[in-house]
């Protein structure tokens, strides 16, 4: 996995591959621990991704018959 910013979706596919070659069954268990590794690091930008878009949503919130902008979810 490269340093470069990869999108949510390209990161959730890219995790998919890889949890569909660790159950595939058909791989050493050196590529299967550098796959597990890979996984990992791909899981953690995905929540950092949804973290990211979490704080970044704004609800609206009807207090007082007056429309209120509160961050996050």
């Amino acid at each position: 996995m490269s340093n470069k910013e990869i999108s949510f979706e390209a990161s959730m596919l890219s995790l998919e591959k890889v949890i569909e070659k660790l159950e595939s069954g058909s791989t050493s268990l050196d590529e299967m621990v550098q796959l597990y590794e890979e996984g990992i690091k791909l899981t953690h930008a995905c929540k950092s991704k949804l973290a990211a878009a979490e704080e970044r949503i704004t609800t609206l919130v009807n207090e007082k018959n007056e429309l209120k902008e509160v961050a996050g979810i």
